[in-house]
């Protein structure tokens, strides 16, 4: 036995013992009729290929893929929505570059420099920018390396929060803990459903056409709310950089009627997802799923907070809140389907 087939016999050992009884041999000998000559390591993208196969596979199979469970298409159809909401946020940051650029350049004028206002106020546009090329690499199909690009930039995520979580005196500190907030959740909802599940793209067909169209209007009326120009053009009429003091109570009360607003809207777009998601079990754990990103989200609009940021890192309470969302969810799903148990299950439909 070769270096090089040992070293991938040991690879595929990270797939259950049934997956390899039946394809091991055939995975075995594709990748050595691809290896090249005198290689006698893995490839980082054939190891990165085969350890994500099996972590596929086991979470599959630990989720009830097999017995028709309607964990995977909930994981399928959270992940699509997630994605989007990525997306939509992504938009968000495009829309404020306009009025970004002149907050930057007015500081420049004053005597900063280019280069320490860039990391500033444009830091977090290549985490839009990747996963704009994840979202289109996995509507294009190319599931394999949206997962990894994925995997890849939530990683990051997660070690730039907890980096500014532990030192907040540092340089750009806060550009790093900025996506910190619920882009995180919603880019691990994301990448678990390119890694556990189907994918996006599939949770996109088990929504249908109407609701995805649903979720589209949704997504535009977030990024309408949240964007810098809309809330400028309403409050002064032109789209120059808020002047907050030439007006200071009109602008205060302004800014307490558009927090009730986005509040109100956020509350609005819960209550009609579980309108629409509740008439299946899938869909009821759709919302269970999607209420990780969700209340973290209602908690920073709302004009309610769940103790003080101070000495606990904000990962903490991102954690908190996600795992309190998902728990009042499920437990609300568990009373719902409470009476329905001793029914015949039905046949699997929409989301």
């Amino acid at each position: 036995m070769s270096a090089l087939e040992l070293r991938y016999r040991r690879l595929l050992a990270c797939y259950p013992a049934a997956h390899r009884a039946v394809h091991g041999e055939e995975m075995l000998d594709v990748l050595l009729s691809a290896a090249r000559p005198g290689q006698t390591r893995p490839s980082l993208a054939d190891a990165a290929d085969l350890l994500l196969g099996a972590a596929r596979i086991r979470l599959r199979r630990a989720a009830g893929d097999a017995t028709g469970s309607p964990w995977p298409g909930a994981l399928a159809v959270a992940g699509f929505v997630s994605m989007l909401m990525l997306l939509a946020d992504g938009a968000r940051f495009a829309l404020n570059v306009p009025q970004t650029g002149m907050l930057a350049g007015r500081r420049i004028d004053d005597g900063a420099t280019l280069w320490g206002m860039l990391p500033v106020y444009f830091g977090t546009a290549p985490f839009w920018l990747a996963w704009t090329v994840i979202a289109v690499l996995a509507w294009r199909g190319a599931r394999r390396y949206a997962a990894i690009a994925a995997c890849t930039v939530t990683a990051a995520q997660v070690v730039l929060a907890i980096w500014a979580a532990n030192f907040e005196e540092a340089p750009y500190a806060f550009v790093a803990s900025s996506v910190a907030g619920t882009p995180l959740p919603l880019a691990l909802l994301a990448t678990a459903s390119l890694v556990a599940s189907p994918g996006p793209r599939h949770g996109a067909r088990l929504l249908g056409r109407a609701r995805v169209a649903g979720v589209a209007v949704t997504a535009g009326l977030l990024v309408a709310l949240s964007s810098q120009p809309l809330f400028t053009l309403l409050l002064q009429g032109d789209l120059d950089i808020p002047n907050l003091m030439k007006d200071p109570d009109r602008a205060y009360g302004f800014a307490q009627m558009w927090g009730r607003l986005q509040l109100a809207a956020v509350l609005g777009i819960a209550v009609l997802a579980c309108a629409a998601l509740s008439r299946s079990a899938q869909g009821r754990r759709t919302c269970a799923l999607l209420a990780m990103a969700g209340l973290p989200l209602l908690i920073r609009v709302g004009v309610f907070h769940i103790g003080a940021y101070g000495d606990i890192p904000v990962l903490t309470h991102l954690l908190v809140e996600c795992l309190a969302g998902f728990a009042v969810t499920m437990l609300c799903v568990r009373l719902v389907e409470l009476p329905l148990k001793n029914r015949a299950p039905g046949r699997p439909g929409k989301a």
